[in-house]
């Protein structure tokens, strides 16, 4: 084949790849935005796509995109209130984008978690979170997510009665989206003070909403101009003044064109049960009654069960103003069936959530046990092994007792005359063997214990020693201390080869959190390199089973000896995610990464092991600059 011809085949392989991965990238990217435009009007559909797109970027292993998809994911459960699965797939999101340096979601990971924490009334953690995503967005200069999180602590401050602060935030989120034509984001902020300025200052309310109507109209945006007016209608009616009362009522009205407009059904059952409330507040029982049927034909899926209860409570109440007290015990029951209805499911709901997390943990402890099982024959293989060399090392010893003893006869029989002498000498050797073969057993179980610190702690050691030796020599260039660093690495060779798993006497009363700070310490002393430890979320540190806190402890431990020997790192990253059922950990490095050592060595397999051994997962990656390992351990507060 010619050279041109074959620069020609590569070209053309080149190029076809690079088409694919973008197309890949193209078709999840489509996913993603369908997921965006269908959410709210169609969160079945929503689901469908994002559960599209983590299959696609799961196969491309596109971390990256997989960092979008399960924080899109754990959004579309926060919009259905489910706050637990919600919380687990925006944790999941968190590696994924850290991997890919994605600031932007992790800015957005952290917000959500603060909406999360806001919506379960749990204030002080809604108010930490919002501020760690605040720090990545002006960190990192993402204006969007600036205004997000402004917005998002106005609101909180708001819920928590403290307005002033809350319209400090309202006007930072202002300020920003100005400065970086922000339309969206500055449509929220008159918004947002618009209400907040209903009860104090109607005027000034009514001022921001129609800045932020206008703003509603320029991007075309038909929900947001819904929402707005509907605030406009609910300032003005708040008044209780006749010509107010009417400019709320046109408000309306101009709602229900839009409603019309959009066909969504949910807008309109909002607006007819809005226009039944003004007819009802106005004295107009049988028109409210009208408006009220009308909005009960627009019953969906998307109108909560609260909002329908309290459209039959407001219809028992027009029937009691119009004398209909016949209509009006009728709908009163059917508030009444309905609630029941709902307490019913809930439930049945919390029946079945209970069944499900029954069977769950009933198979968790049949996985245990056969990992208990596992771990006991293993033992008992160990055991087996201990007690025949403990046999040959007697055998071993009888045998020269015998020979020794036959010896001895002899020269009994020879020398007649000294066979009291002799008989002396033997009882005495014979006591001094006993008392050596004690000895000798206390010593090889004190081995035994000792040979299982060798390879962490000892090894350890040797390993720095070299590093310190090797940097010394590389200004001395002493042929001497060359020598001594040879020895060093052949002797830690030889004890890396005859050592095993460490006994739990080291850890089993530190806590990991201090073996870790302990580490830190030891390696930032030897100047080797910087070490930084994130524990999120930091209480459920103690949660971890002494069983797995060992094993963890020794894989970092041998994790940072791997860095130390091969990596020539600068700095060291350390995150420890745990959420309900999973603990997440990424150790990170910027040295050489761990592709460049020709083969596996007793280290690495070392970690494996023990990560199998407690039915975990190792991923390893090389970065452009360092390597990342990624580790997930199940059920890590289960002994």
């Amino acid at each position: 084949m010619r050279p041109k011809s074959f620069l020609l085949i590569i070209s053309i392989i080149l190029i076809t790849t690079v088409l694919q991965a973008q197309k890949k990238r193209k078709i999840n990217e489509e996913l993603l935005d369908n997921f965006s435009r269908t959410i709210s009007s169609q969160p079945d559909s929503a689901f469908y796509f994002i559960n599209k797109a983590i299959v696609e970027s799961s196969k491309d292993k596109d971390t990256f995109s997989l960092s979008r998809c399960y924080y899109n994911l754990g959004y579309y459960y926060y919009i259905k209130k489910e706050f637990e699965k919600s919380e687990k797939y925006i944790i999941t999101a968190y590696p994924y984008a850290k991997s890919a340096d994605n600031y932007s979601i992790l800015s957005l990971i952290y917000n959500q978690l603060g909406l999360i924490y806001r919506d379960m009334a749990k204030y002080d953690k809604s108010l930490k979170y919002f501020q760690k995503s605040l720090d990545i967005a002006e960190s990192r200069k993402l204006p969007k997510n600036q205004s997000i999180v402004f917005n998002n602590l106005g609101y909180l401050f708001e819920l928590q009665n403290d307005t002033v602060k809350a319209l400090e935030y309202y006007m930072m989120n202002q300020k920003n989206a100005i400065q970086n034509n922000l339309k969206f984001e500055l449509l929220a902020s008159y918004n947002n003070i618009g209400i907040l300025k209903k009860r104090s200052d109607k005027q000034q309310s009514i001022e921001n909403l129609n800045q932020a109507y206008d703003i509603a109209v320029e991007l075309n945006d038909k929900y947001e101009q819904f929402n707005v007016l509907i605030n406009l209608s609910d300032v003005y009616l708040s008044y209780n003044e006749p010509s107010k009362s009417k400019i709320g009522y046109q408000y309306l009205l101009k709602a229900r064109d839009i409603t019309e407009l959009l066909a969504d059904d949910n807008l309109m059952f909002y607006v007819y049960y809005n226009l039944g409330g003004y007819n009802l507040k106005t004295g107009k029982n049988k028109i409210a009654i009208i408006f009220y049927k009308t909005a009960m034909k627009y019953f969906k899926a998307g109108i909560s069960e609260d909002q329908k209860l309290s459209l039959l409570k407001d219809m028992e109440l027009a029937y009691k103003k119009s004398n209909n007290y016949e209509e009006a015990y009728f709908f009163k029951e059917k508030y009444t069936n309905l609630k029941d209805s709902i307490f019913n499911i809930q439930k049945n709901k919390v029946f079945k959530e209970i069944q499900t997390k029954y069977e769950v943990e009933k198979k968790n402890l049949k996985i245990d046990l056969l990992t208990k099982e596992k771990q006991i024959e293993k033992e008992k293989k160990k055991m087996i092994l201990v007690v025949g060399i403990i046999l040959l090392f007697i055998l071993g010893a009888i045998l020269l007792f015998y020979i020794y003893r036959i010896r001895t006869q002899r020269i009994i029989s020879d020398k007649e005359s000294e066979i009291h002498k002799q008989e002396i000498v033997r009882l005495e050797q014979e006591k001094e063997l006993k008392k050596t073969l004690g000895i000798i057993e206390g010593q090889d179980k004190e081995r035994n214990r000792l040979a299982k610190e060798i390879h962490d702690g000892i090894a350890g050691d040797l390993a720095g020693i070299k590093l310190h030796l090797s940097q010394a020599n590389l200004i001395l260039r002493d042929d001497t201390i060359e020598k001594v660093i040879s020895q060093v690495s052949k002797t830690f060779t030889e004890l890396r080869n005859i050592s095993h798993d460490l006994s739990l006497n080291y850890i089993k009363d530190r806590s990991l959190e201090f073996l870790l700070k302990e580490l830190k310490t030891d390696y930032e002393r030897r100047m080797e390199f910087d070490v930084e430890v994130n524990i999120f979320p930091q209480n459920k540190i103690m949660l971890i089973s002494k069983n797995i806190k060992h094993h963890l402890y020794r894989i970092i431990q041998e994790l940072f000896n791997n860095v130390s020997k091969h990596a020539n790192a600068e700095n060291v990253f350390i995150n420890i995610t745990l959420y309900d059922d999973c603990l997440n950990l990424i150790f990170e490095d910027d040295g050489k990464g761990f592709y460049t050592i020709k083969r596996k060595g007793i280290g690495l397999k070392n970690i494996e092991e023990r990560v199998t051994s407690i039915n975990g997962e190792i991923i390893l990656e090389n970065k452009q600059k360092g390597s990342i390992i990624i580790i997930n351990i199940p059920n890590y507060n289960e002994e």
